[in-house]
């Protein structure tokens, strides 16, 4: 079988190739700069590379994004909405009926409730990145559907692990002591490492006939807890500052507003805002009972992972 990989030298995606490889099956990369035997460059904004990639393959999994928690709204629509488009039409074209998208559970907002998210769950998107993965979702069911391609989508909350520019960003802000916590830092958030995102990814081409929508996650826990456990693999005092939710929501817009102004990352998004202080947990019972899906990452062996990268 062979399998085209889009964005399979990001983060996530060499995590995918890695565990396609693994088990056995002849992976082909698709990125806009990228080197090797089974590399090919292109973009998928660019309707002819994508069609040329795709050529004799049997399975794409979608895995390239513009990935971001602010930015412009056209950046993402181009990439992550018409770039999936263009993703689907060559899978058309080129007779491939199964199609692994990656969106995120970013579709689902942020609804501040313990209630466990599910597929069918409201979709309230957020933020331009996760109303383009929505849309993307819209897209594939547009064109799949009508052309008999059975699309698998899997939604993983946010992702931590070695090499993340999440993890990055949070380790940093608590070795050098600026990191606060949002409210009292007891709301709970779902992570879920790449490895397992890849293997879940797997098993939904291996086992899904009809094309469902899949949660991904690794655990849960409160948010004082992760950062704990991350102080103490580093042997740095735990954080004690506080931040109350509206005043950090109400200076993550204006961060933002100005990030855009300036071109510049902004110091706080409304996305880690509402990832760091609301509640939300993911349901993967789905993938469990369907897929065999089965995290391998709990809270310690995931900050063991980071902070082993991060310290290299």
């Amino acid at each position: 079988m062979k399998i085209l990989v889009t964005g399979g030298n990001g983060f996530i995606g060499r995590h995918i190739v890695k565990e396609l490889e693994e088990h056995g099956y002849a992976v082909k990369i698709f990125c806009r700069s990228c080197k090797g035997k089974n590399a090919i460059n292109g973009d998928i904004r660019n309707e002819k590379s994508i069609l040329k990639a795709t050529k004799g393959m049997d399975v794409v999994f979608h895995n390239a994004a513009l990935a971001m928690d602010w930015g412009k709204k056209r950046d993402f629509y181009e990439t992550n909405v018409k770039g999936t488009e263009n993703v689907v039409k060559a899978c058309i074209e080129n007779g491939i009926d199964k199609l692994i998208y990656m969106s995120s559970a970013g579709i689902y907002g942020f609804p501040n409730s313990m209630e466990p998210i599910t597929e069918e769950s409201a979709k309230k998107p957020l933020n331009a990145y996760q109303k383009s993965k929505w849309l993307g979702e819209k897209v594939i069911e547009k064109y799949g559907k009508k052309h008999g391609i059975k699309a698998s989508i899997i939604r993983p909350p946010l992702v931590l692990g070695a090499g993340s520019r999440a993890a990055q960003i949070l380790l940093s802000s608590i070795e050098n002591g600026t990191f606060s916590y949002i409210g009292n830092g007891e709301s709970y958030i779902t992570v879920t490492h790449p490895k397992d995102v890849a293997n879940c990814l797997r098993l939904a081409m291996e086992k899904d006939e009809e094309g469902n929508a899949f949660n991904v996650a690794s655990f849960s826990c409160r948010i004082k807890d992760m950062v704990e456990e991350i102080a103490g693999s580093m042997n740095i005092e735990e954080p004690k500052k506080h931040v109350p939710y509206y005043m950090a929501y109400v200076a993550a817009i204006f961060s933002e507003m100005l990030g855009i102004l300036l071109g510049r990352e902004p110091k706080i998004t409304r996305f880690r805002v509402k990832s760091m202080g609301t509640n939300r947990i993911i349901s993967y019972e789905k993938a469990k009972k369907m897929l065999g899906y089965k995290p391998s990452y709990d809270l310690k062996k995931t900050v063991q992972d980071m902070v082993a990268w991060y310290r290299q």
